[in-house]
Formats: structure tokens, sequence, C-alpha cells
């Protein structure tokens, strides 16, 4: 089966809004945003998006520190090629809340 999907922007000048448009018909959805909104969010999406990279590139460092933290008591440094990005010593602290 066959599905299409189309998405839209339209700007209502009267009221300044970006509307985004997502489906067809009846699976339609449609999002309402003001157009300083609209900015704003095109000024952080590369702030985003240079966020999210560094994420994925620390889960595996994450992982690792968390499951040699996970029975200790006391504060275990990260290995010498974690990421840099991520605060150990505050990841520390919030594993030990929940154990």
């Amino acid at each position: 089966m066959f599905w299409m999907v189309t998405f839209a922007v339209h700007s209502a000048t009267p009221y300044k809004t970006a509307i985004l448009v997502l489906g067809l018909k009846k699976n339609r959805k449609a999002v309402f945003l003001k157009l300083p909104e609209l900015r704003y969010l095109t000024y952080i999406f590369h702030i985003l998006q240079n966020q999210l990279i560094k994420y994925t590139e620390s889960m595996a460092d994450v992982m690792t520190y968390d499951l040699t933290t996970i029975d200790s008591n006391t504060y275990v440094e990260s290995s010498p090629t974690a990421n840099r990005n991520i605060p150990y010593c505050q990841l520390f602290e919030e594993i030990k809340t929940f154990t």
C-alpha cells in the first residue's frame, strides 16, 4: 500500500500566524505558531541540532559510566577517553538518587 504524506506551511497575515499542516483530509494535523515564535525556533535550531549530536555521541560513554558507578558509594572518575561534554560529577549524584 502506498502512503502519501504532505507537508505545507501557510501564513495568515492578519493574525501574523504560521500554519504547519501535515497529512491529508481525515488524518490532517495542523500546528499554529505566531511568526515571532517560528522565527525564534529557526534561530535556535542549530543549537538544538548541535546538542543532539553531542548527546548521541556520548550515549555509549554515559552507559559505561552508569554501569561502572551503579554499585559504587564514592565518586568514580570517568575514563580518559570519555566524552568531556558530560558533567560526570552531576551524573554520579543523579545515579545515586536512583540507587
